[in-house]
């Protein structure tokens, strides 16, 4: 779930406003809670320098293990991803473990710091509805950094579909009464652990602009791949979130393309071995994400047969259960596994500090904008001549490989788009409406092939998967004439103007 909530400070004598005239709203009935919590972290703070925080609490109803990853600060609201574990408090669950893999590596957790909280909570209720939650928290650290030890916050956890305009009227009560606003809102754990929870993590991104060296701008390309990666990381071990592992195997398949882009400037023993690993983690985790994407076509397809197919349809329901289930088993092995963590640690040092090619001297730290436009020319041009080789009978093989290749172009561009600004994004903005009609397309020959096994095994769902068959060849047809449309506007020469 994504945690919403205001983060607000208060001095012992500040008492709480009344809220029950403000229009709309009704005040629940207060809840005295003592809750004792013990955080976790690696022994240089991992956790809390990337804005995570892992605890076990006693004193409330629920799984007893949270994790917490940062969405998003907008002004006093905090954002956060949650993930909870149904474990005993004690020594850190394995699940725990693996869930936090990605930002831990090989070192290990422990305790560092207790906080006793004395929780008074009390909801809101908007027009009849749950609105928010106030909790009013006065915490005693223990293990705290000097002279962080007490403090008092409030707190306004906010329902998902919260309007914005009683929320405001809320806090502008709070801080009337004398509560206050950091500059940002802090988690608690953060605030007790003092400055080091607070120094980068372990992978940053430089910021550039369009004068950026090749060292800046190949850091900034690597070290945005290599976090989406770390930060997706406990959603695809931890979440029922198939958007998760879509967006890790995105940027791993990302990574590995923009190493590939950039193979002329860097160290060719070291970048193959990366490229080798990340090919082997975009196939592993794409089998989850495979199975996804086929158990969310197949039942929107399986919705328009007829009722007097129910039965067969069962029969294809559950073995695409069994299809899925196995995968995402498979993706979880693949996760928790030594290579994987091999993988992780090559990755953030390659964030860190990439490795250039002996040759020429003081290419990084020369200007990018004349050294990587032709490493976007280079990709395009394969994909301009690839398509125009094709035929109009092409086998589907032949379209699937040019999606292959509208992505490589796509990506390049989009790597350099911060030393070519706009245009640069509408080119890869073109290419991506390519790669999207084409990566739909290979979706029907995936589930076209998945039917046909289901078939072999399932000798009672012929009929139907044939149905399926021809719904999945009447959309390739309709995407082969969409292709051909969106090609079309994506070699409009005004797209590639910044090329030449």
């Amino acid at each position: 779930m994504i945690e919403r909530e205001f983060k607000l400070a208060a001095d012992a004598g500040v008492a709480l406003p009344d809220f029950s005239d403000v229009a709309g709203i009704t005040v629940g009935p207060t809840t005295i809670l003592q809750l004792d919590a013990t955080y976790y972290d690696t022994p240089t703070l991992s956790l809390a320098r990337w804005g995570v925080t892992l605890r076990s609490r006693t004193g409330e109803p629920g799984p007893a293990w949270t994790l917490k990853l940062p969405v998003s600060v907008d002004g006093l609201e905090m954002s956060r991803h949650e993930f909870t574990f149904d474990e005993p408090v004690g020594l850190v669950p394995t699940a725990v473990r693996h869930a936090t893999r990605a930002f831990t590596r090989s070192q290990d957790l422990g305790l560092v710091v207790r906080l006793h909280t004395e929780r008074t909570t009390f909801a809101l209720r908007l027009e009849g509805q749950p609105f928010a939650i106030v909790c009013d928290d006065t915490v005693v650290a223990e293990g705290a950094a000097e002279p962080i030890n007490v403090f008092r916050e409030i707190e306004v956890e906010l329902e998902e579909s919260a309007d914005s305009d009683a929320v405001d009227a809320v806090i502008g009560r709070l801080r009337k009464a004398g509560c206050t606003a950091e500059d940002a809102p802090t988690a608690k754990a953060l605030r007790a652990l003092g400055q080091r929870a607070f120094e980068p993590p372990d992978v940053t991104r430089p910021t550039i602009g369009k004068h950026a060296t090749v060292d800046a701008l190949v850091r900034h390309v690597l070290a945005k791949s290599v976090t989406q990666i770390i930060n997706r990381h406990a959603g695809v071990l931890a979440g029922d979130d198939p958007e998760e592992l879509h967006q890790f195997r995105v940027a791993a398949r990302r990574l590995r393309s923009d190493l590939r882009t950039f193979a002329p400037l860097l160290d060719e023993h070291w970048t193959n071995w990366l490229r080798d690993e990340l090919g082997w983690l975009g196939t592993e985790v794409g089998v989850g994400r495979d199975a996804d994407v086929l158990a969310e076509r197949l039942r929107s397809q399986l919705a328009r047969l007829p009722e007097r197919d129910a039965k067969s349809v069962d029969s294809l329901l559950q073995r695409l259960a069994d299809t899925t289930s196995d995968a995402a088993e498979h993706v979880v092995a693949v996760l928790t596994g030594d290579r994987y963590l091999a993988l992780l640690d090559a990755l953030v040092d390659t964030a860190r500090q990439a490795r250039f090619a002996a040759e020429p001297a003081g290419l990084a730290d020369g200007p990018g904008r004349p050294v990587f436009i032709d490493l976007v020319y280079k990709p395009w041009r394969r994909l301009h001549r690839a398509v125009a080789n094709l035929t109009p009978d092409a086998p589907d093989v032949a379209l699937h490989a040019i999606r292959i290749r509208a992505k490589r172009a796509r990506y390049a561009a989009e790597a350099v788009a911060p030393l070519y600004g706009r245009a640069a994004r509408r080119f890869a903005g073109a290419l991506a409406d390519v790669q999207t009609v084409l990566g739909d397309f290979q979706d029907t020959t995936v589930a076209e092939a998945w039917l046909r096994d289901a078939a072999k095994a399932l000798p009672s769902t012929r009929l139907v998967a044939g149905e399926l068959i021809g719904f999945e060849r009447d959309a390739r047809a309709r995407l082969r004439g969409e292709f051909a449309a969106e090609w079309k506007k994506a070699v409009r020469p005004k797209l590639r103007t910044w090329l030449e």
